[in-house]
Parts: C-alpha cells; structure tokens; sequence
C-alpha cells in the first residue's frame, strides 16, 4: 500500500511487553526507519515508545493546563456528543499554546520521517490537518469506530493514503480509562466492508508514548469507566497539502508567532507554500502544491510573506 520495505529487519522493542497492545507492534523511536514503515504498512498503526520524555510531557501538559482548565466538556453547547464526547476536553490551537508542541511533537524528527515516507509519493508536501487535546474524563462512553479518512470523503476511495496520525498519552492511558481501539490491519479492508466493536483491540501506553497509525484504519475511543481518572491523549495529523485541513490552523497560530517558528514549522502550520515534486515525471504531478502564483516569492517558501 505504502512505498516497499525490506520485509525482515531488527526492532527495537519496548520494555513494557505487558500492556495490551491492541495487535499492534511497540517500537522505540530509533528503531530503523524502514522496520518502522514496514509495521505500519502492514498493520496501519503501530506503539512508539516513550516518543516524548516525561519532562517533554511534563511541560506541554503545563502549558495546556490553563486552557484546558477554562473548556467546558463536549464539543459545543446543543451539539450532539455522542461522537466527540460529552465529558471530554477538546483544546484547539496547539501551536499557540506551547512551543514545546512545536520543537519536540510537531517536529519530532521520527514522526517525520514516517510522515515523508508515507505521504510524500502521493503529495508534493504535507501539513498539519489538527492538532488538539483529547481528554476523556469519567462516564465518557465509547466512540463510534470511524476512519478518519472519510472526513475527505471523495479522497478516501482513492485507496492512498491521506493522513498519518499520532496519540501521545500525557497521563493515565489503559483499558479503564477509555484507551484508543483499533482493528488491525483494517487500513487495508476495502471501505465497504462492515466493522463492529468486537472486532477491536484496546491500545494501552504509557505516559510519553504515541499511538501512530493512518487515516484509513478503523478506531475510536474508549469508554472511561473510572469514577475519577481522566485519559489524557495529544493529537496530531499530518494530511496531504493537496486537502484542507479540519482545524482553521494559521487563524489559530497568528502571523506574528509563526514568524518565531522554525521554517519547517511555519510549513506545516500553514504559512509557506508546499513545494512542488523535484522534477516530477508528470506534469499533473509537479502540480501538486499550493499558492503555485507566488511559489518563486521566497518568504512565501519560508512562510514570512505579509501581503501589505
């Protein structure tokens, strides 16, 4: 489905074989690129273990707290919450609120690499579609099992794919408390086909490590069946520049901000143009980029342009 990889080669497992992990393989952040992208290739996901160290953790949920302290849960007042969930915390606008996001998720050179080799034969580039705080709190029932892809409808049934996403446990994240289901290997069942909760797998981790997997294989959210204990989860998507993102990110993130940022991030955040494939055989191909009027403008590439 994905580019080819060598189909034997050395992992790197987690120290904590124990968890339950949903079918899917735990993976430290150095293991072989190639080892990595073949395990997601084969089963749409995959643990990545202690993908953030706790003081990485510990200052992102900091810079979160106030935030997440002044949201009401459920998604918006008379909206139906059965999907995104009536006792759950949803915090937008990531980017804005810790520079920790930014150097050490966003940008985290494995979740990188993983995303290039997935997404860039399919797309001259990718940026950010979400990123957001999921913290699933007592009583919560379980999500409906969906793949994300399908917020692209049309797109979806292209069979490539759209979106590489990561979970990343910023507390309590096991089967009590409402961890992500997954049916492995179900990126690659054609869309029709039917699905039940049966079917699926708890994914357990723990604090600092992500759940990566991509947008065409079938999960939800667990049902939080503690009296006291919220699961605290960290989103992020990368998606296809050729697709709109679902969160509005540079109205969230501001000009004068991301001109603070990295380059790369001032991409995936929406403030540079997404290049063009170098030398791409085919036309059409070539043409896979964003904002091509003024792609030759270099604080367009750079994402520093202001159209004054």
């Amino acid at each position: 489905m994905f580019s080819h990889a060598s189909a034997r080669l050395g992992v790197a497992w987690s120290r904590r074989p124990n968890r339950p992990t949903g079918g899917l393989e735990r993976l430290a952040p150095d293991t072989d690129s190639d080892a990595l992208l073949s395990t997601i290739d084969r089963d749409g996901g995959l643990v990545i273990t202690g993908l953030l160290d706790p003081d990485v953790v510990d200052r992102i949920e900091a810079d979160l707290a106030p935030a997440v302290a002044a949201r009401e849960p459920g998604f918006r007042a008379g909206y139906d919450d059965s999907f995104y969930g009536a006792n759950t915390i949803r915090v937008q606008g990531i980017a804005a609120k810790s520079r920790s996001f930014v150097d050490e998720y966003l940008l985290h050179p494995a979740l990188l690499d993983l995303a290039d080799r997935v997404l860039l034969p399919y797309c001259g580039d990718y940026w950010m579609s979400q990123s957001e705080t999921i913290y699933i709190g007592p009583g919560n029932g379980r999500q409906a099992l969906h793949r994300d892809d399908l917020n692209w409808n049309l797109a979806s049934k292209l069979g490539v794919p759209l979106q590489i996403s990561a979970l990343v446990a910023l507390g309590d994240y096991d089967a009590e408390v409402g961890a992500t289901h997954v049916i492995p290997r179900s990126h690659r069942w054609p869309l029709e086909r039917p699905f039940d909760e049966s079917m699926s797998q708890p994914v357990e981790l723990e604090r600092g490590d992500a759940l990566v997997y991509v947008g065409s294989l079938v999960h939800g959210g667990g049902e939080n069946r503690t009296a006291d204990r919220w699961r605290k989860a960290l989103y992020l998507s990368y998606l296809v520049g050729w697709l709109t993102p679902e969160e509005a990110v540079p109205l969230g993130v501001g000009a004068d901000l991301a001109a603070t940022l990295p380059p790369r991030a001032r991409q995936l955040l929406g403030f540079a143009g997404l290049p063009e494939r170098a030398a791409a055989d085919d036309p059409a191909e070539a043409a896979l980029a964003l904002w091509q009027l003024d792609a030759d403008d270099d604080q367009v590439r750079d994402g520093t342009f202001r159209n004054r």
